[in-house]
């Protein structure tokens, strides 16, 4: 009994889908990065609403590399006068003693990602495999 592969026909099959594939993958990662948009925002303070509304999100193709970015971009002036990140300290404090909206918590950014990255990383390869047929 003989068992025969053709890697050819396989190679023709992926470079055929292969711009598919990474525009897919572009898109998984838009709706991956937008869903953690959402989630962080959800967990973000939100005392003045600063916070919130500077978060916002990027992609970026660069060669064959593909980046999702969340961020948070707040700043205010300390009382020495000098601008700090005001988002990076809020979201690496300790927990809040009195949080002025339920639910909200530091690590607003870093909880989400880590509880649910199987679901980020499953909008991406849910796309690809679409593409794929």
């Amino acid at each position: 009994m003989d068992f025969e592969f053709r890697v050819d026909e396989l190679h023709r099959f992926l470079e055929a889908k292969r711009g598919a594939m990474v525009e897919a993958a572009v898109s998984g990662l838009h709706d991956a990065t937008d869903r953690l948009l959402a989630d962080s925002r959800d967990m973000a303070p939100l005392d003045t609403g600063t916070l919130r509304m500077t978060a916002g999100k990027e992609v970026t193709v660069k060669g064959a590399q593909a980046y999702g970015e969340v961020f948070y971009s707040a700043t205010e002036e300390g009382s020495s006068g000098v601008r700090f990140n005001y988002a990076l300290r809020v979201h690496e404090m300790g927990p809040y003693k009195n949080p002025t909206t339920p639910g909200t918590r530091p690590k607003f950014l870093s909880q989400p990602l880590k509880t649910n990255k199987r679901l980020y990383t499953q909008f991406i390869n849910d796309a690809v495999r679409r593409a794929m047929g």
